[in-house]
């Protein structure tokens, strides 16, 4: 074997200078570039984690935030029906009320009529009674006037 590293000229000692600057050169770049390099993936990879979290935090949020909405949404459209309902029942107990004291003035109305209706039939008998006696005291007095005469 030392026949074929003296033919192709291979120094054992170039060789071993060459192994150990090699050694020193991957140990002080694993040292100075590789640990920094994956230092700096793992803290990204932590950031990117991180930002993951928070994306589904936020999904999570959003969700409970459509949710609250839909809620909030269905609870102000049954008050509004609510408030609706009273304001119906208001205005169908107003609406009563003033039929009730439409009908107690109507009624006031027909009975005030009717009265008025009596004294007039009462004052229209009594003039008609009036004219009715001066009619037979005019009649009485044609006729003895006639009798007088004739």
């Amino acid at each position: 074997m030392e026949d074929i590293i003296n033919a192709f000229g291979i120094d054992r000692r170039l060789i071993a200078i060459q192994l150990i600057n090699f050694t020193i050169l991957v140990l002080a770049l694993g040292y100075l570039l590789y640990r920094p390099i994956l230092k700096l993936l793992n803290e990204r990879e932590e950031k990117i984690a991180q930002g993951l979290k928070d994306a589904e935090e936020a999904k999570s949020f959003k969700a409970n935030a459509a949710l609250e909405k839909q809620n909030v949404l269905t609870a102000a459209h049954q008050e509004a029906e609510a408030v609706a309902g009273r304001a119906k029942a208001a205005a169908d107990a107003k609406t009563a009320e003033m039929l009730a004291l439409a009908e107690v003035k109507a009624a006031e109305l027909v009975k005030n009529a009717e009265l008025k209706s009596a004294v007039l039939k009462e004052q229209a008998l009594k003039e008609s009674e009036r004219e009715v006696a001066q009619l037979a005291i005019l009649a009485a007095e044609k006729i003895l006037r006639e009798r007088a005469n004739g």
